[in-house]
């Protein structure tokens, strides 16, 4: 049974308007056991996350409709404790404050290049590991 829960697809929610990070974060997420699913929308980021239960949410803060730190709060109230990835061009003290008062999981610049983007991957891939070894010794 255990085993069964560790391999199991983890559901990971990814809100950014980039078509072109979107395409490089949906070719290195597949294929490692997780189920990936995209919104470019911050209203849709919000009504996806109501609709499910996700292991992670990688969040670009440049969405439309919602600025991304105004969806942070959102979605804390929603799902309190669900991993956040944090991606921003520009990381003011503003936008680190709130980051870190919403209790951010990981943060980083937006991915320019492969390797960029490879670091949001292990990224993840971390975070899911460490929220499963807290869940097993529950």
């Amino acid at each position: 049974m255990e085993d069964a829960i560790q391999h199991s697809a983890k559901r990971i929610l990814v809100a950014t308007t980039d078509p072109d990070m979107q395409k490089a974060l949906k070719m290195q997420l597949r294929g490692r056991h997780f189920d990936s699913f995209f919104v470019s929308k911050g209203i849709d980021a919000v009504l996806t996350i109501l609709e499910k239960e996700w292991d992670l949410l990688i969040l670009e803060l440049d969405m439309s409709g919602f600025v991304g730190v105004d969806l942070l709060p959102v979605v804390r109230k929603l799902r309190p404790r669900l991993p956040i990835i944090l991606i921003t061009e520009d990381f003011t003290s503003q936008i680190r404050k709130v980051a870190a008062e919403q209790g951010m999981t990981f943060q980083t610049f937006k991915p320019k290049n492969y390797s960029e983007t490879q670091a949001i991957i292990k990224a993840t891939e971390k975070i899911i590991e460490k929220r499963e070894l807290i869940k097993a010794n529950l």
